[in-house]
């Protein structure tokens, strides 16, 4: 483990996540972080509950110097990304070896998703910081090459900072908790007891700070109780039932396939390969923590909810340091050491081709073509007459109302509402805006709504993203249908 290779590592993330940061917020979560910013109320969704205190407040005060809210949130995610390299190669390093150490960083410094996610508005990296971050201290803590006094001062420092974490991400209090309860079995039980109160009280401290910010504790616990019943009824299995796992695992499969590419194959040699688990079953109790860092999240994304790409961030370390023991037992089986360094630079330089030269969701071109595309749309919408234009969005909703000011804009939500005739005369429809004229433009902003039926002109912004329009008479009506397909109705 070398203090020289971790400044490598962290100046090399940074270096290729700075020139790829975006200058628009990525998504609606993104307006809510920046309306928290200017006023914190949870209940209000600002942001969303539980409102991710510390993480606002440390946002807040790298906006004092760069009074852009979205600038602050990208300069956030670049550092979160490079501290994740280097928290993952001090881990691997104590976990393993310096080899496996070195690969791990370099699985995920090329990462496709977590690449992309360090240079636009969003806290998943913090995330996967955060959580390597627990992970290096409770490892310690279980290290019977400590002396007991020892692994209990370790305890200590960690839940003091696992206390801290979950102030920036809640989640983390659920997804790290079996790992402290296997380090705390190896403390005094005064110890652990003592560990425990840390945590209870910073996290305490931080319940207290947030409802005090949303104006009270029974406001601030109602806000939490609406959002989790939000995510009982709408994904998880206690709202849903089993459907909800197929769900679940659907998106599941989807966020960890584009996060992991070429990493896939060599972690699952580490959970097939007779060879790798003979190595790893040497130490029982490393197994175990892995283990439970990683299927702890896993379980909660099938069985309650998986939002979003980020959210694997919590599982992409561990897999991470998982491929790299996958590709020394991939070399070490086919008997061919030499050709381990092939294997880890076509996993390296493979995954950094798909993020830097293709075309594939969440790419460098289709995080540049996103963003961009704002400004573009923008640009277009304004040469088109408010009052005679009619803007229509599902998931860019909260997106669409920060950068788009004076068409009136329908906003709709797929899950809840995915079949409904929506009329375009003035009387009928009374949109939020200005409403004048014989005919309307209706513009589909989505990328993701089908244009569905003839009558729909395509335009293309200069750097790729695209608007949906049809010039219609005010008497017509669009229908929904299976949420995203938006046919007109003449």
């Amino acid at each position: 483990m070398s203090w020289r290779v971790s400044l490598a590592l962290f100046g090399l993330a940074l270096l290729t996540r700075l020139p790829f940061a975006t200058t628009n917020l990525y998504a609606p979560d993104s307006v809510l972080y920046t309306r928290g910013m200017e006023l914190f109320d949870p209940f209000d969704q600002r942001p969303q509950p539980p409102g991710y205190l510390w993480y606002i407040l440390l946002l807040r005060g790298i906006d004092l110097v760069t009074e852009d809210p979205n600038r602050a949130m990208t300069i956030v995610s670049a550092l979160a990304g490079a501290a994740t390299v280097v928290l993952v190669y001090l881990l691997a390093a104590r976990l393993y070896d310096e080899r496996t150490a070195r690969v791990s960083a370099l699985f995920v410094l090329t990462a496709v998703t977590f690449w992309a996610y360090g240079g636009v508005a969003y806290p998943y990296t913090l995330l996967a910081a955060l959580t390597t971050l627990c992970a290096l201290l409770f490892w310690p803590a279980l290290d019977l090459s400590h002396s007991r006094v020892g692994r209990g001062l370790r305890l200590l420092v960690a839940s003091a900072v696992w206390g801290l974490a979950i102030g920036f991400r809640s989640d983390l209090a659920i997804f790290l908790a079996p790992g402290w309860l296997l380090a705390a079995t190896r403390a005094r039980l005064a110890t652990a007891g003592a560990s425990a109160a840390i945590v209870a009280a910073l996290v305490g401290v931080w319940v207290l700070a947030s409802a005090f910010a949303d104006g009270g504790l029974a406001r601030f616990l109602e806000a939490v109780q609406i959002q989790s019943k939000f995510v009982d009824d709408r994904y998880s299995v206690l709202g849903n039932g089993p459907n909800a796992i197929y769900r679940n695992l659907y998106e599941l499969g989807r966020f960890l396939g584009r996060g992991l590419y070429f990493l896939i194959p060599l972690v699952t040699v580490t959970l097939i390969s007779t060879e790798a688990r003979r190595i790893e079953l040497r130490d029982r109790i490393r197994t175990v923590f892995i283990a439970l860092w990683l299927l702890t999240p896993l379980a909660f994304y099938v069985f309650i909810h998986v939002g979003e790409y980020g959210y694997i961030f919590s599982m992409l370390p561990g897999l991470a340091i998982l491929a790299a023991r996958g590709a020394i037992a991939l070399a070490k089986g086919m008997r061919m050491p030499r050709t381990f360094k092939w294997i880890v630079a076509t996993v390296v330089l493979g995954n950094a081709f798909i993020y830097l030269l293709s075309d594939t969701p969440l790419s460098a071109r289709d995080i540049a073509r996103h963003d961009r595309g704002i400004d573009e749309k923008v640009a277009y919408l304004s040469t088109l007459a408010p009052e005679s234009t009619q803007v229509v969005t599902a998931y860019d909703g909260v997106l669409v109302d920060h950068y788009l000011h004076g068409p009136p804009v329908f906003r709709y939500d797929p899950a809840a509402t995915s079949e409904f005739t929506l009329p375009l005369s003035c009387a009928k429809a009374r949109p939020p805006g200005p409403c004048a004229g014989a005919q309307v433009d209706v513009v589909l902003w989505d990328d993701l709504l089908r244009a569905e039926g003839p009558g729909w002109l395509e335009v293309r912004m200069p750097h790729g993203a695209r608007l949906r329009i049809a010039r219609l008479p005010r008497s017509a009506s669009l229908r929904v249908s299976e949420g995203l397909g938006v046919e007109i109705v003449r």
